[in-house]
């Protein structure tokens, strides 16, 4: 019982002194500024996104438009350069990403049929150049190139790399040379030539914006300890895995370098401005550092974030996966891995996952939001632009929580306390989310991904053309034949399973307290 009492109570007095080290740590860190703009980030994942359409999305508040100006020649696109514009005609400051992707492969703007060009990659491989405007149809002839050298877009360096579509979120031609000069943050993993061989590789849950804070997200990608409860019955048990797990520090924090731990769970990495790698080893996920969970938690807009998870399975040899044990996580790896498994299914089933967090995040968010957490009002003599630090609202006792800590220091301390929005999406806009539907699937992912709009679409033929052929069946064979009865049964019965699973596609709803 008294060393009991003395480990508690060093594990406690541990915790504290990390805390009061704040104060120090912000002192030292004030002047160097994290400049959130200044690096880049993924935003989409390529071959989930439509080519002859337009897509919306956010970074950092700003609001982007995403499109490929590859031409359609004999009704075919050819996949050209991805581009990334401002979501604002400069005519007069209609979205963008309501235009079309015309058969030359320009942006035409839907409002006045403005059209704009794509850009040529560089040698780097940074798609940059463009933004001019190709068409003014209103203009008269002998002013139309004088009109259209003055109604350029904003433009934002891009590059493809692992599958993801970045973007460096610095405009115009200051931005583009700066893209040049700055690294992608990228899973070294995947790029290391003595590894990149032994991973097989997916980002199983495809692409999708969650209606929580960006830092809210890093947290939970930091703190493996959910994984017991939170995910209880996919990926633990919270009656059987929860125990006194402890980490500690493998790299020191820095601002720029973010810092790794290591510990009874496995080995934690905060890579800023949103990268964390995460390689699972505890009882529940018994992987022994085989797995890697690389997630970008993309800040879109306040209030929103969009987590691209990287998953990397080291391929076995000597079938060590064969004597690994048969646990719930192993299962659900299975599946989002297997070769068979359709890339539309990994999207789709990765919701029964994601949703035992997004209620959680959602709320906790809000909380800390209510509470103050993100105000900042520059006091003179403070050594901090916030009200309020995170252990302020948070208590945080465990070395289980030494990611969670560790991270809010960097947030607090170097980084600002949030994250420093543009003005196309300001965080007092974001106040009132009481109408926002946290389990939504259709507007946060299905109609914008392009295998499961499809896939979404045939499987509702599918079950149309079963409840059609239940019908007839039903009206037009014999009375009493066994085959009027097994059909209309049958394909009534396949007609009514796709109706509930083609739910998925829409909304999935998921309550802890119904998890039995």
């Amino acid at each position: 019982m008294g060393e009991q009492w003395i480990e508690d109570f060093f594990e406690t007095e541990s915790l504290q002194r990390s805390v009061q080290s704040l104060e120090e740590l912000n002192n030292n860190h004030r002047k160097e500024e994290f400049d959130w703009f200044d690096h880049w980030y993924p935003l989409h994942v390529v071959d989930t996104m439509d080519p002859t359409r337009p897509h919306k999305a956010q970074l950092l508040g700003m609001n982007l438009v995403l499109w490929n100006d590859g031409p359609t020649e004999h009704k075919k696109k050819i996949v050209g350069n991805w581009n990334a514009y401002r979501d604002s005609c400069p005519h007069r400051r209609a979205p963008l990403s309501e235009g079309r992707v015309e058969e030359d492969g320009s942006l035409s703007c839907s409002y006045h049929g403005w059209k704009f060009e794509g850009g040529p990659a560089s040698s780097s491989g940074t798609q940059a150049a463009g933004g001019r405007c190709c068409s003014l149809p209103y203009s008269p002839r002998r002013f139309e190139d004088r009109h259209m050298a003055k109604a350029a877009c904003e433009v934002f360096a891009t590059k493809i790399a692992d599958g993801m579509l970045w973007v460096f979120p610095q405009a115009g031609l200051e931005g583009i040379l700066r893209s040049e000069n700055r690294p992608l943050p990228l899973v070294s993993e995947l790029h290391d030539d003595s590894s990149s061989t032994e991973w097989q590789w997916r980002i199983p849950a495809g692409v999708r914006d969650f209606p929580c804070g960006f830092d809210t997200m890093i947290e939970n990608t930091l703190d493996p300890a959910h994984f017991c409860v939170a995910h209880h019955g996919t990926l633990g048990n919270r009656y059987t895995d929860p125990s006194a797990f402890g980490f500690s520090v493998e790299r020191p924090l820095t601002s720029k370098e973010g810092f790794e731990l290591d510990g009874d769970m496995g080995s934690l990495e905060f890579v800023p401005p949103c990268l964390v790698k995460y390689r699972p080893n505890f009882p529940a996920m018994p992987f022994q550092k085989n797995l890697l969970l690389a997630t970008y938690c993309v800040p879109t807009k306040p209030g929103w974030v969009r987590p691209l998870a990287n998953v990397l399975v080291r391929k076995s040899k000597n079938n060590d996966e064969d004597k690994m044990p048969d646990t719930l996580a192993k299962r659900a790896l299975d599946i989002f891995m297997g070769p068979f498994t359709p890339t539309w299914f990994g999207h789709i089933a990765s919701s029964i996952v994601l949703h035992q967090d997004a209620g959680l995040l959602h709320h906790q968010y809000r909380n800390m939001k209510s509470m103050g957490y993100y105000n900042s009002t520059f006091k003179e003599g403070s050594t901090t632009e916030k009200d309020l630090i995170y252990q302020d609202l948070c208590y945080t006792p465990n070395r289980v929580d030494k990611g969670i800590v560790t991270f809010r220091r960097w947030f607090d301390t170097m980084a600002g306390g949030d994250v420093p929005w543009a003005c196309d999406n300001p965080p007092d806009s974001n106040n009132n989310m009481d109408n926002v539907d946290i389990y939504d699937m259709w507007d946060a992912h299905t109609k914008n991904c392009q295998y499961c709009s499809t896939a979404y679409a045939n499987l509702e033929a599918i079950k149309k053309g079963a409840y059609a052929i239940s019908l007839a069946a039903l009206l037009f064979l014999p009375y009493e034949s066994h085959e009027r009865v097994a059909v209309t049964i049958v394909a009534g019965g396949l007609g009514f399973g796709l109706e509930k699973f083609n739910e998925l596609f829409l909304r999935y709803e998921y309550h802890h307290h119904e998890n039995d």
